[in-house]
């Protein structure tokens, strides 16, 4: 064997092994001490055909097709000489022999104590099992034997399925190898493997080449569940059930979605802490759980917010089911070291299939109508009414073309004239914003205002208002030279501490008269937050501009707070001025009579008639609008009808 002396001078145990016939050709020293023996000879000498297993064979043969293409295979290989088992890390390589076969040239890379690390791998792979072509045991090698027996009786058994069993044959027949993983019994427990079947049809056998991928599967369960489920409660996450919705959509009955939201579960927080907080989540969980049971599912969707899926034949009504869920969450939890704690619930429902045939649908269907619930005096439940959608849809479509039109500045400003009764001329105007959309068409300001302030646009489209009625301002003063008032709608989120010092600002740049400006305020924004709005009204009375109270009559104004604000005229609401009652009269007088005593102006919005202007200037107001004079016009409009002449008219020319 002078051919493999080169060979020989390797530092890791390295031999040549023929695998026809069983033995081994060629090794080096460092080999000995693997295989237990004293001499090369001994070695050499020894037949391998009486202790290797069937299974083994079968798979070196296939390392032999392997070596064919000249790839050679590192894998962890079992050895028992004298019954002393080894782990080893081999590379196995094809090499040429003198009659033309290939023999299997084995170098040891690695035992088990050098390669602590890589001892789990060992442990599960290099595992082989030898079945006959109708699926009964023949062998396994060494490795699978050592870590599970031999305890197989076929191939249906090890795969848990008869039917499939016989389809492994097929497919490997007609394939020649196939892959997959799957949950097996090995004779004494299930494992998950990696596994690698090769048909053998020199043999009609079926090899399959194992990895154990338990403790891999195990991790991506826990993995799963993990992600799939609610740390703090238990409960499935919005992940889960959705996932668990999906996947069993095609064997579930008509069912109904609960959102469920807690009602000041905020407040909790607030006053107890989260820690509190978070023990109520867990309380209310297992009460959802133990009322739902197996009836359907319950999962925590975010927050305090949870969902429940029910099937429709497992409760009376969905009336009857969600008032047992407010009861049951009505009752007072005893939370530990803070005592009892009492919450309610605002729930929405939809419906499969009837609402929605998916669950993401469902989901943002009965959130819709929980946030209804919540509109509704909260503590009861709402169900999904296609309207809703339809609402929401028409929100999301305003907020996106109200986004575009504030960057293309698509607004124009309406103007409606402002009526001194005292002496009927033009006191000014209100600047009234209008939007047309392309798409959309006329957009009420009632639908789009409301949506602003919500989503905070309104601070940019209220700045736009006062740049574009200021500028408009100091033009019709230059042409016109008469000092009449514009007025502008102001929103809450307006009265901001620096607002007074931007008006000023806007003021100098189109050199308007602060005294020519007026903000007008809803009541309800004037007393909201009263402490933090009323320095910044006081500066910007300071400054000349005139402020007036809006919609009044409408909101809640305290008397008190009404007499410190610093504000100089009262807008009474249309609501008043046009009722036929006897009470809108009592208020009408009421309210000029308290304006009276804390020396205010008053307008009366609203006029449309000839009978309710009378009794406007028969009770003594100051000032009046609406259609009976004009309808808010735009510039060009308005100019024409009241900027004729150099100057002003009086009322009665101009109607």
């Amino acid at each position: 064997m002078d051919s493999f002396s080169p060979l020989y001078y390797l530092q890791n145990p390295i031999w040549v092994f023929d695998a026809d016939n069983k033995k081994i050709l060629w090794a080096n020293d460092k080999s000995l001490d693997l295989w237990e023996m004293t001499s090369i000879e001994e070695l050499l000498d020894r037949d391998f055909s009486q202790e290797i297993s069937a299974a083994a064979v079968a798979t070196l043969l296939e390392y032999q097709q392997t070596f064919k293409s000249h790839q050679p295979i590192k894998t962890w290989w079992r050895f028992t000489p004298k019954q002393i088992t080894k782990n080893m890390l081999c590379l196995f390589s094809g090499i040429p022999l003198t009659d033309g076969r290939t023999a299997m040239l084995i170098e040891v890379i690695a035992d088990e104590s050098s390669l602590r690390r890589d001892l789990t791998f060992s442990d599960c792979s290099n595992l082989a099992l030898l079945f006959s072509g109708d699926g009964l045991f023949i062998s396994a090698n060494d490795a699978f034997s050592s870590n599970y027996g031999n305890h197989l009786i076929d191939l249906s058994e090890f795969i848990g399925d008869i039917t499939l069993s016989q389809q492994w044959l097929e497919d490997a027949k007609k394939n020649n190898h196939f892959k997959c993983n799957r949950l097996c019994w090995t004779g004494q427990r299930h494992h998950w493997f990696d596994i690698e079947a090769k048909w053998l049809s020199d043999h009609s056998q079926l090899l399959l080449q194992l990895v154990n991928i338990t403790k891999d599967k195990e991790k991506l369960n826990k993995e799963k569940y993990n992600a799939e489920h609610d740390f703090l409660t238990g409960l499935m996450n919005r992940r889960g059930i959705s996932t668990a919705l999906k996947a069993s959509h095609h064997h579930l009955s008509h069912y109904s979605l609960l959102f469920l939201n807690l009602d000041g579960f905020k407040l909790i927080n607030d006053s107890y802490g989260h820690a509190a907080g978070d023990k109520l989540l867990r309380a209310v969980a297992i009460r959802l759980l133990n009322l739902v049971k197996d009836k359907g599912l319950v999962a925590r969707f975010r927050g305090d917010e949870f969902i429940i899926q029910i099937e429709k034949r497992n409760y009376i009504t969905i009336t009857h089911f969600t008032d047992q869920i407010i009861k049951t969450l009505s009752r007072p939890f005893h939370i530990k070291d803070i005592g009892e704690l009492s919450i309610s619930c605002s729930i929405g429902t939809a419906n499969y299939p009837e609402d929605a045939n998916n669950v993401d649908t469902l989901v943002t269907q009965a959130d819709i109508a929980m946030h209804r619930a919540k509109q509704r005096g909260r503590n009861c439940y709402y169900p999904f009414l296609q309207e809703m959608a339809d609402d929401l849809y028409r929100k999301v479509t305003l907020r996106h073309h109200l986004s575009q039109a504030l960057e293309n500045h698509d607004f124009e400003l309406y103007y409606q004239p402002i009526i001194d009764l005292t002496n009927q001329q033009l006191k000014g105007f209100e600047a009234l914003i209008r939007w047309n959309d392309e798409s959309l068409g006329q957009v009420s300001p009632a639908e789009f205002i409301p949506l602003a302030e919500e989503t905070g646009q309104i601070v940019p489209l209220g700045l736009w208002v006062l740049h574009k009625a200021c500028h408009q301002l100091a033009i019709w003063t230059q042409r016109y030279s008469q000092p009449f008032i514009i007025s502008i709608n102001v929103s809450r989120a307006q009265l901001q501490p620096n607002l007074a010092h931007t008006i000023k600002q806007i003021i100098r740049q189109y050199n308007v008269n602060p005294s020519q400006l007026a903000l007008e305020i809803t009541e309800s924004t004037m007393l909201q937050d009263y402490c933090e709005t009323k320095p910044c009204l006081d500066a910007l009375a300071a400054m000349g501009i005139e402020l007036y109270l809006d919609d009044f009559g409408t909101g809640y104004s305290s008397l008190s707070q009404l007499h410190e604000l610093p504000i100089s005229t009262v807008k009474l609401n249309q609501s008043f001025v046009q009722g036929e009652h006897t009470s809108s009269k009592v208020i009408i007088e009421a309210t000029k009579a308290i304006c009276d005593k804390l020396n205010l102006k008053i307008v009366a919005e609203g006029v449309e008639t000839q009978t309710q202007l009378d009794y406007i200037n028969q009770c003594g107001f100051d000032y009046c609008q609406g259609y009976f004079f004009s309808r808010p016009m735009p510039v060009n409009e308005l100019e024409k009808k009241y900027f004729q002449a150099p100057v002003m008219r009086k009322l009665v020319q101009l109607l």
